[in-house]
């Protein structure tokens, strides 16, 4: 009887520590992702504001300024209030609309 008992619990303390260990795994995966996302959301305002500054006090650097706006446009999918100041940027300027920006006016 003593060995059964002591199967059952030591069974239980098993099934105990292989549930916490998944948990644990699970947990971390979850903070991996945050963490993950954390990331992305501050390159995208860094290069958003890279890009303002840029836009602002260089506006003749327009490598860099559309470097910088395909990276946040294209590849970060950033689509905020900066799409409307780029567009506007575009056009004081006088350059073509990149075939990666999406930007479309009310009436389309």
């Amino acid at each position: 009887m003593t060995e059964i008992l002591i199967a059952i619990i030591s069974s239980n303390a098993l099934l105990a520590l292989i549930q916490f260990l998944i948990q644990r795994r699970d947990g971390r995966k979850q903070e991996l992702k945050e963490l993950k996302a954390d990331m992305r959301k501050l390159e995208m305002d860094s290069v958003r504001q890279q890009m303002l500054i840029l836009m602002s006090n260089y506006p003749e650097d327009l490598h860099e300024i559309m470097t910088l706006a395909e990276r946040y446009f294209a590849q970060l999918k950033g689509d905020w209030y900066m799409t409307t100041i780029f567009h506007k940027w575009l056009e004081r300027n006088n350059i073509a609309k990149p075939e990666w920006f999406d930007f479309k006016t009310k009436g389309e």
